[in-house]
C-alpha cells in the first residue's frame, strides 16, 4: 500500500458510512483501524442493518469510542426482516456512540412493487429519528425522487437526512439541498464512466456534502476489485476537490466539519477542520 498521501495527515477526515462489522474486516479489524488512524482519520459512522448487527456493533462503539459511531435500522433491501417499531428503533438510537437512524430508505432495484412493505418501513424510521432526535441515513436505489418525496411529506429535514452514496439526478440532489438534506458521495465517484456524477457534486454547495466508502464495497479508483477500506474515503473528496476547482485538504476539512455537525460528534473529532 503506497502512503503518498501523508501530507493530508494534518486534515482530519470521517467515513461517513462505512460497513465495519461485515464479515469481510472479522480478520484483520484492528489493523483496518490502524490504517484508518494513519491516514488521518478521526472518525467514522459504521452501519447496522439488521438485528443481527447489532450486538457486534455496540461491541465496535465500546471498543473504539470517540473514533467510531453508529447507526442502525432496517434495511430496505429485507423484506422478511423482523420490523421493530419505532419506540424501539428510537432507543437504539439513543444508545452510547449511536448517532443516528439508518440505513433506510427505498430500495427499487433489488425489491420490486408492491412496496407499501418498505414505505411504510420507512415512514416508521422517520418517525423513530423524529423521537429520538436523531438524523437519518437514506438508502435510496433507483429510487432518489421516491425516496425525497417521502422525505419532504414527512418534514424529514427538521431531524436532518443524508441521501447516502447518491446516484440519481442533479435535479433530485437539488432537491435534497433545498428539502434540508446532505448528499454523500462513495467510491463510484471516482469510476471513468461516472462524469455526470461528477457534475452533480460540482453543482452542489460543497457545505451540504459528505464522503463515504460503503466499506468492504465500491473501493474507488485507484482500489477497484480490491476490499474497500474506510481511509479510501480520501478519494471520494479528490474526486470532488478535482470537480469543483478546489484544494484537496480543503475539501477533506470541510466535509469532516460536515459530517460532525450532521451527526452532532464530539467537538475534539474536528481537530484542524473549519468551525
Amino acid at each position: 500500500m503506497s502512503f503518498d498521501f501523508l501530507a493530508t495527515l494534518m486534515t482530519p477526515f470521517i467515513d461517513s458510512h462505512c460497513h465495519l462489522t461485515d464479515p469481510a474486516f472479522a480478520q484483520d479489524l484492528d489493523a483496518v483501524i490502524g490504517r484508518m488512524k494513519n491516514a488521518g482519520m478521526t472518525a467514522a459512522v459504521t452501519i447496522g442493518c439488521e438485528d443481527r448487527d447489532i450486538e457486534p456493533l455496540r461491541a465496535l462503539l465500546d471498543r473504539f469510542p470517540g473514533f467510531l459511531f453508529g447507526a442502525w435500522a432496517v434495511h430496505p433491501e429485507y423484506p422478511d426482516a423482523r420490523e421493530a417499531d419505532a419506540d424501539e428503533i428510537a432507543e437504539r438510537a439513543s444508545e452510547p456512540g449511536m448517532v443516528a437512524v439508518g440505513e433506510t430508505g427505498l430500495d427499487f432495484y433489488w425489491c420490486k412493487e408492491p412496496l407499501d412493505w418498505q414505505r411504510d418501513r420507512f415512514r416508521r424510521h422517520i418517525e423513530a429519528a423524529r423521537r429520538a432526535q436523531k438524523p437519518l441515513i437514506v438508502h435510496a436505489r433507483d429510487a432518489e425522487a421516491a425516496a425525497l418525496d417521502i422525505l419532504k411529506s414527512e418534514d424529514a429535514g427538521e431531524v436532518g437526512f443524508v441521501m447516502h452514496c447518491f446516484c440519481g439526478t442533479l435535479e433530485t440532489a437539488r432537491g435534497v439541498v433545498n428539502a434540508g438534506g446532505h448528499v454523500s458521495f462513495t467510491g463510484n465517484l471516482t469510476f471513468k464512466k461516472n462524469a455526470e456524477l461528477r457534475a452533480i457534486a460540482a453543482a452542489l454547495p460543497l457545505e451540504r456534502l459528505m464522503i463515504e466508502t460503503d466499506a468492504p464495497y465500491m473501493a474507488p479508483v485507484p482500489y477497484r476489485g480490491k476490499r474497500c477500506e474506510p481511509w479510501h474515503s480520501m478519494e471520494v473528496a479528490r474526486a470532488i476537490a478535482l470537480a469543483k476547482h478546489l484544494e484537496f485538504d480543503e475539501v477533506l476539512a470541510q466535509t469532516c466539519c460536515n459530517t460532525v455537525k450532521f451527526f452532532g460528534l464530539p467537538e475534539a473529532v474536528l481537530s484542524s477542520a473549519p468551525q
